[in-house]
């Protein structure tokens, strides 16, 4: 098997397990999705920093897109699992901050109220880093859904923080929830936008 046929056989697998379809895979490389088409039937292969970047972004190195490999390296190399993994970690540290807030304000001012709000404001930060993370790997839908998940969390935590903190809250308070309907519009039609373009 020559080396375009074996990049092509790598390649194809990895993409396809990280349920991407050309055309999505291009453009989170900024490339056309006909030299991805290409490089995937084995007409041609891209170039040694193309290549790098495809590695990096599989997280497999330029050895392992060029090297034929049994069934059994491949399935050590299951994207969605270690995807999925990533984000878990990383939405946990961001609940382990806001655990290690309200534990260290209990434990140095006891008369401190309201410090379960450090949880409150775990909701939205959680949602920034899926976005961050989902934006990279993910697909438009999945985005779109996290992107209205941060709109409504910013303004349930914005909320709750103004309903517990201020002295008297204004009975007008609730009005904060209608800014999220036309953010939930631009949302919807962003993402349409970017899934025609």
């Amino acid at each position: 098997m020559d080396i375009k046929e074996i990049f092509s056989k790598n390649f194809a697998t990895l993409r396809k397990t990280g349920n991407l379809t050309q055309a999505e895979f291009a453009e989170k490389i900024n490339y056309s999705d006909k030299a991805v088409s290409k490089w995937e039937r084995g007409e041609s292969l891209p170039d040694l920093e193309v290549t790098k970047q495809i590695a990096d972004f599989f997280g497999v190195t330029v050895d392992y897109l060029l090297t034929e490999h049994s069934e059994k390296v491949k399935a050590k190399y299951n994207i969605p699992v270690k995807r999925f993994l990533i984000c878990g970690l990383s939405t946990g540290l961001a609940w382990l901050i806001a655990t290690l807030c309200f534990a260290f304000i209990q434990l140095l001012i006891p008369t401190a109220t309201k410090t379960w709000l450090s949880f409150v404001i775990a909701v939205p930060v959680t949602m920034i880093i899926l976005l961050v993370l989902t934006s990279v790997w993910g697909k438009t839908l999945t985005n779109m859904f996290i992107t209205s998940g941060l709109v409504w969390s910013v303004i349930a935590t914005l909320y709750i923080v103004l309903l517990n903190t201020l002295a008297s809250p204004p009975p007008s308070l609730w009005l904060l929830w209608l800014i999220g309907i036309p953010l939930q519009v631009l949302v919807i039609l962003w993402f349409t936008y970017k899934k025609i373009k």
